[in-house]
């Protein structure tokens, strides 16, 4: 026992007292544990109330698009709560019976719903009609578009209920696409990649746990407090999204940090117990010493975690601040049931925790000699022979992040077989004027007719500009209902009597008017070339509101309003709230972290050495998610799209990696310090900590790769990231 710490140096500590107390009344607190578990689970019947991911409302793209969508009654699927049926036959068209009674039987279950309306492809009126059909070359497709009323959460809640229902058989080709079906998809996907992830995750955490422990029941130890965080995580969560703003994506970080963080939690106060016991303590001193290091540890290190998960919160106008809430959520729950309950548990359990006996397993015995004492040393005598080649190794791996492009992921994130996703390419391919990358420039008048010959003078020179934009496609609005038109025409084209113009011209006069004008907003459609994620769009977007004073200071009103909606505007508002945020985010994460540090440490040095560390190897992890997820090495094999990365998933991943790293550090720092204190020598208190410490940090760093590796498997590019 000349290595272990004497339990007289940590008596008069709090968490050695903290664990004494968890020994003399362990069935108490063990119950009280149980209980709190329960009634936290229980509020998942409260059922969620899950917000969108779409941010907040106190951005321009989304303000811009609510004043669309309440001034103009659209039937379409920009409304955000249709989707689009798609359906292609080599020889029939939308004329023959059987095209439309076929169509008529597959939307059957939804013709039935109250709140669903559909306008099939025969059912459009003829001005309209090219924008729903086409001849290919192989033979007729169509677009059915279902409309379901209410909002976004109750269309998808019908959709899900009927869209198994939506089959074609023969020689019919159907995709159930756009609005609320890929909504759906991505949400579904989400879903099930989750539970893929825990059928994948569970055995082999528990194998890794098996070889870790060498015992049944302390292999399970870990897990069960997994489960346990997991459970009541869920719980709070799920209340929580009845009261604020939470999205189902937090369901995700609170397994993926859950379990893993919960098990890392057990893992070292396990460990830490059954070496006491091997120290030939009695269960009582095991628990207080095992709760005076480990779980001060845990303490400190789960503080850690939630400080760089809470960085998310500072996020505003994004999605991120759900995640944080569902991370720190998961983390401090774990922290408490690890530090307080699992103690308990052991406390019950005693020696029986080394019960069911693995024939193969590590040998983490907390010896002084050993591998990585080894390892500590060498590296202390010869520090620059080192250092200097794992930092040109972690730059070289980060040099890629240099040439990261950023935007919000939308369908193309989506598998490349996905149905949803097909029918949208689809309908890009035939139908590139309906291209969804579209903004949409909304215009509230000042009281000014939008028909005056001054304003439509004044929108028919701002979309000529536009049009004479490279990255723009095409442009309308009153100021250009026909491409072909000069100014001129435009002015005598709203100014001609109806008796002058024939029915058709009058109707599509008049469908023009319905679709682009209501009370005092009109609005110009604008389609951009390419991605509606490129930065090309993006550059459009802010060029526009840079100079949005060129078409407000030629209208009529004195305070005429313009505003730019669509994905790419909402894509550009994302970027912009993120890079706003960022540094307050950073600050308060590198603060909080090195006040605990220096708290557990006592070191001015230690906490900026270790942030210096911890952000060189999270850039080397952003240099290979650009190699990967941006430049497409590994498309084939991950079944993905090269892509933007998704403008989120630095944030996130930066926020739990800096947490977990950081973890780690506390966590080896503390067994440092203990080792310090106990022997007063700076170079062997290293080198017994790392020993002592770095086999259980390789198993406990295991687990973690096997969690979030099995994210990796899932569908949507998002959680691959």
């Amino acid at each position: 026992m000349e290595s272990a710490t004497d339990p007289s140096m940590l008596k008069d500590r709090a968490f050695f007292k903290l664990g004494l107390f968890i020994h003399d009344h362990n069935k108490l607190v063990l119950v009280l544990g149980l209980i709190s578990c329960i009634l936290m689970t229980s509020l998942v019947g409260l059922g969620a109330n899950w917000s969108e991911a779409f941010g907040e409302d106190n951005v321009e793209s989304l303000q811009a698009s609510k004043l669309l969508s309440d001034s103009f009654k659209q039937e379409n699927s920009s409304a955000g709560h249709s989707f689009i049926l798609l359906v292609y036959h080599p020889t029939l068209t939308d004329n023959d019976t059987e095209w439309q009674q076929s169509i008529i039987n597959s939307l059957n279950d939804f013709s039935k719903q109250a709140d669903v309306s559909i306008l099939y492809s025969w059912q459009v009126e003829e001005v309209e009609r090219l924008d729903y059909v086409a001849y290919t070359g192989s033979g007729f497709i169509a677009q059915n578009v279902i409309t379901i009323e209410g909002d976004r959460t109750h269309a998808k809640a019908v959709f899900d209920e009927n869209q198994e229902s939506v089959t074609l058989d023969g020689e019919f080709v159907s995709w159930k696409t756009d609005g609320v079906a890929i909504e759906w998809t991505f949400d579904n996907r989400i879903t099930e990649d989750l539970v893929k992830a825990e059928i994948v995750s569970g055995p082999l955490t528990l194998i890794i746990l098996g070889l870790v422990f060498g015992s049944i029941v302390a292999a399970l130890l870990p897990i069960s407090a997994g489960v346990a965080t997991v459970a009541a995580a869920m719980g709070m969560t799920i209340w929580l999204s009845n009261v604020t703003d939470v999205t189902q994506y937090a369901t995700n970080i609170i397994t993926l940090i859950g379990i893993g963080v919960s098990i890392d939690y057990s893992l070292f106060l396990v460990n830490r117990f059954r070496e006491e016991l091997a120290n030939d303590r009695d269960v009582r001193t095991a628990i207080a010493m095992s709760t005076a290091t480990a779980g001060k540890a845990v303490f400190f290190s789960g503080i850690t975690v939630a400080v760089g998960l809470m960085g998310m919160l500072f996020f505003e106008n994004t999605s991120l601040p759900s995640l944080g809430i569902g991370g720190t959520v998961a983390v401090s729950i774990a922290m408490v049931y690890s530090t307080i309950v699992l103690p308990a548990v052991m406390s019950i359990l005693g020696k029986r925790v080394d019960k069911g006996k693995i024939p193969f397993s590590f040998n983490l015995e907390a010896r002084e000699t050993g591998i990585w004492a080894n390892i500590a040393n060498k590296v202390m005598n010869h520090p620059w022979k080192v250092l200097i080649p794992v930092l040109i190794i972690l730059v070289g791996a980060g040099a890629p992040f240099m040439y990261a492009e950023f935007s919000l992921s939308s369908w193309s994130a989506l598998p490349p077989d996905d149905e949803s996703r097909l029918g949208k390419e689809i309908m890009g391919e035939i139908w590139p004027e309906q291209s969804s990358n579209q903004i949409f420039l909304v215009i509230e008048l000042d009281g000014a007719d939008a028909f005056s010959e001054e304003n439509l003078r004044a929108q028919y020179q701002y979309i000529k500009t536009q049009i004479g934009d490279e990255r723009v496609r095409s442009a309308s609005g009153i100021g250009l209902p026909d491409s072909s038109m000069n100014e001129s025409q435009v002015i005598s084209y709203w100014n001609t009597p109806n008796e002058d113009l024939d029915e058709h011209q009058i109707a599509l006069r008049n469908m023009i008017r319905d679709n682009f004008v209501s009370e005092k907003i009109t609005f110009i459609l604008l389609n951009l070339e390419g991605e509606q994620t490129s930065v090309e769009s993006r550059n459009v977007v802010e060029k526009i509101r840079d100079n949005r004073n060129v078409l407000t200071d030629q209208l009529s009103g004195e305070n005429d309003y313009l505003a730019v909606a669509g994905f790419a505007a909402y894509n550009a508002d994302t970027l912009n709230s993120i890079s706003d945020n960022l540094p307050t985010a950073l600050g308060f994460i590198f603060l909080a972290t090195s006040v605990l540090i220096f708290i557990q440490v006592r070191s001015v040095i230690i906490p900026i050495k270790a942030i210096v560390m911890n952000i060189l190897s999270i850039s080397a992890s952003f240099g290979m998610l650009v190699w990967v997820f941006q430049w497409g090495y590994g498309e084939a094999l991950l079944n993905f799209t090269a892509q933007p990365i998704d403008s989120g998933n630095p944030v996130i991943m930066f926020c739990i990696v800096f947490g977990l790293s950081m973890d780690y550090e506390v966590l080896m720092l503390s067994r440092i310090h203990e080792e310090w204190e106990r022997t007063g020598d700076n170079t062997l208190a290293v080198a017994n900590g790392l020993q002592k410490t770095g086999g259980l940090i390789t198993g406990a760093a295991a687990i973690m790769v096997v969690v979030f590796g099995s994210f990796g498997l899932s569908s949507v590019i998002i959680l691959k990231q």
